[in-house]
């Protein structure tokens, strides 16, 4: 892999956010398999051109997420190669907090970015992938159409199908993975996720410009370019999550 000192859609992480991002993927795409250790510390720095102590944050955010195991003096080793666990401690923080707490929400987030990404890299490389793609460009007509409506006049009944379909485009992209547990747990606290993501502004501009990226990632999608796949549902899920952290809650 290309040394990568600025992933797509990555802009607003730090360092270690950037280099557990990166590690995560390769771990839930199995490039990096249970059991495996990860490269040294030292190396990992240098392969990224950060410090040791941004690899080792790197590293405790991919332990508290679960995927791996560390010790001091010691080798990280891969734990696990899915965020099954993650997701279920999440639900039960959720559910018994019954709040809108911004960590739980961005965690939360960030859980819907990995799915959606593994979804998405999964999805570009299924053979029967037809109807899933056919349903996601008509999503992406009507969002344009009512995009378009919405140039002449903001009606709020437009604006509420435009945040319904856009979360239903990602819902789409996520349950495509077939992950019974996982799509069950986030349909529990899909309510909670919804709420605040419908409190998120956006301009008629930022709404063609995220509509046109979509259009772009079903097209790499249907044509099997999963790289390109994978970078574009980094960005708009990077976007999202960048508008959820700016809400006051």
């Amino acid at each position: 892999m290309a040394k990568q000192k600025n992933p797509l859609g990555m802009q607003n992480y730090t360092k270690a956010d950037k280099v557990a991002k990166i590690i995560e993927q390769k771990i839930l795409s199995k490039e990096y398999k249970v059991g495996q250790a990860l490269p040294s510390q030292e190396d990992c720095a240098d392969f990224f051109s950060v410090s040791t102590r941004s690899i080792r944050e790197a590293y405790k955010i991919l332990e508290a997420k679960g995927l791996i195991t560390s010790g001091q003096g010691k080798r990280a080793v891969v734990k696990s190669d899915n965020l099954d666990l993650l997701v279920q401690n999440l639900s039960a923080s959720m559910i018994n907090k019954n709040i809108k707490n911004r960590k739980l929400i961005s965690d939360l987030l960030d859980v819907r970015m990995n799915l959606e990404v593994s979804a998405a890299r999964t999805l570009s490389r299924l053979q029967e992938r037809e109807f899933t793609v056919k349903a996601l460009y008509s999503m992406v007509t009507r969002l344009e159409l009512l995009i378009k409506g919405l140039e002449k006049n903001e009606d709020p009944r437009m604006i509420k199908e435009v945040k319904d379909l856009d979360y239903d485009f990602h819902s789409m992209i996520m349950h495509s993975n077939n992950n019974i547990i996982l799509n069950t747990i986030l349909n529990d606290l899909g309510p909670q996720l919804k709420n605040v993501l419908d409190q998120t502004i956006e301009s008629v501009q930022e709404l063609k410009r995220r509509a046109l990226d979509y259009r772009y990632l079903v097209d790499a999608i249907r044509d099997g370019n999963t790289d390109l796949a994978v970078a574009l549902t980094l960005t708009v899920t990077s976007n999202i999550k960048t508008k959820v952290d700016k809400l006051d809650f």
